[in-house]
């Protein structure tokens, strides 16, 4: 059964008969495969794993739906106790802690042509690229200097960019281009350069872990068995 959202975000909540006075707060962002938002309902592969995890651990939770940097910036302000899911990163780390990966994936390029620069080179810099607006993916892409960045709130979007010719690459996870090709939006032949691998982590504010120092080592522990 799908969980389903409360008002215009998502919502669900573990009935987990615990002594936890108040439920961990999580808050996550459309992300298909791994978080999909479907009119009033919350889906996917990490939102399995981590309904699983919960049950595990046995903690009482609700979920809520932000845009990814907006979800970010209110688990660092603390209106959020956890996020899932983010590539792990040292600005991350300097306010939330980690979990172990929920998914390991690839952080790939995708394009219409064979890309052979090299990833810093001043012509992979000079690429028209296509991003998710947030993300990591797209923070590192700024600092590095990469003056033709474009950036959406959608990966399907940027695909259909890419396939309308409007963007030389899109950068991107792995399984969200597989997800693209599963239901059709692909049409096109689409060369695939690996970059790197990206492990997928939950994210806990340090405030909430300082008051259940025991919960992460047993959500990492419940993790290996809910993947």
């Amino acid at each position: 059964m799908k969980p389903r959202l409360k008002f215009c975000c998502a919502l669900f909540v573990a009935c987990l008969f615990t002594a936890q006075a108040q439920p961990l707060r999580l808050v996550t962002h459309h992300l298909p495969p791994y978080q999909i938002v479907d009119g009033d309902a919350l889906s996917g592969r990490t939102v399995s794993i981590m309904q699983c995890a919960m049950t595990e651990v046995g903690v009482h939770y609700e979920v809520d739906v932000r845009p990814i940097g907006r979800a970010e910036k209110e688990l660092k302000e603390g209106k959020f106790d956890g996020l899932f899911i983010l590539n792990q990163t040292a600005e991350r780390d300097d306010f939330a802690k980690a979990s172990d990966p929920l998914v390991v994936t690839y952080r790939s390029l995708f394009s219409l042509q064979e890309v052979e620069f090299e990833t810093n080179s001043a012509e992979m810099k000079a690429m028209n690229i296509g991003v998710l607006h947030g993300s990591a993916m797209h923070k590192w892409m700024t600092k590095h200097q990469y003056t033709n960045v474009q950036s959406r709130y959608d990966y399907h979007i940027l695909f259909e960019l890419l396939q309308l010719g409007r963007l030389d690459a899109v950068m991107a996870p792995f399984d969200t281009y597989y997800v693209e090709l599963e239901h059709g939006h692909i049409t096109q032949d689409i060369a695939v350069k690996h970059l790197r691998e990206a492990n997928l982590s939950a994210y806990f504010n340090f405030n909430w872990l300082e008051k259940h120092p025991q919960f992460l080592p047993q959500f990492n522990t419940a993790l290996a068995a809910c993947r």
